[in-house]
């Protein structure tokens, strides 16, 4: 494999690590599913989350930075309903959060789960700027015409990797602790999602 293609190969799993890392409102959801349901549940959420960075990191390569300035012509919209829908759904899993854990996870529609964090992670303009601002930088500079996808795959399969490590974190967690337990650190997961969802909004507003 060419020097240049292993250079690229790293700068998508760093890519990907670096959209994944940072533990948001996404992982902590990640992390609830997986408490709540197991880790095939917790999977099936990571999947969805690795999918859409998949899709906007490929939708970076094909369009570069052509797109991010009408993002931020949007101005503050985006981020303010991100942060209204977070509100939202941290309001739902705490209405779920004392309702008994399920006995058999895997029996759960995990195809939904995955439909669910799909939607969830795509209305975060954020993600998409991130790596419209790498995936520029890596198409202006290709030499190779396989440059572009070994960036898309390695950034889709580091975000997957994380993803399904937060999933194994929850689902041990879960095993370990009883059930009332559990339904505690559902509750808090979700006012955390709530606070962050209100967080969003005031950093939109209220900061420059």
């Amino acid at each position: 494999m060419p020097e240049s293609v292993i250079v690229v190969a790293v700068a998508g799993l760093l890519a990907g690590l670096g959209v994944a890392m940072p533990l948001g409102p996404i992982g902590v959801l990640i992390l609830r599913e997986s408490i709540t349901g197991g880790f095939r549940s917790g999977a099936a959420a990571a999947v969805g989350v690795a999918l859409v960075d998949l899709g906007y990191c490929t939708a970076a390569v094909v369009a570069g930075a052509a797109l991010a300035p009408v993002l931020r012509g949007l101005g503050d919209w985006p981020a303010v309903a991100s942060g209204a829908v977070l509100i939202g759904l941290g309001l739902v899993q705490l209405r779920r959060a004392d309702r008994p854990v399920p006995t058999n996870p895997g029996e759960l529609p995990r195809h939904w789960i995955t439909a669910r964090f799909v939607a969830l992670t795509a209305i975060n303009p954020a993600t998409l700027l991130y790596f419209f601002a790498l995936a520029s930088a890596v198409t202006m500079q290709a030499v190779n015409p396989a440059t572009p996808v070994v960036f898309v795959v390695a950034a889709g399969l580091a975000s997957l990797a994380w993803q399904l490590g937060l999933a194994a974190v929850g689902a041990g967690i879960g095993a370990a602790v009883s059930p009332t337990f559990t339904r505690r650190l559902a509750w808090v997961a979700s006012m955390l999602v709530v606070v962050l969802g209100i967080g969003v909004i005031v950093s939109a507003l209220l900061l420059p």
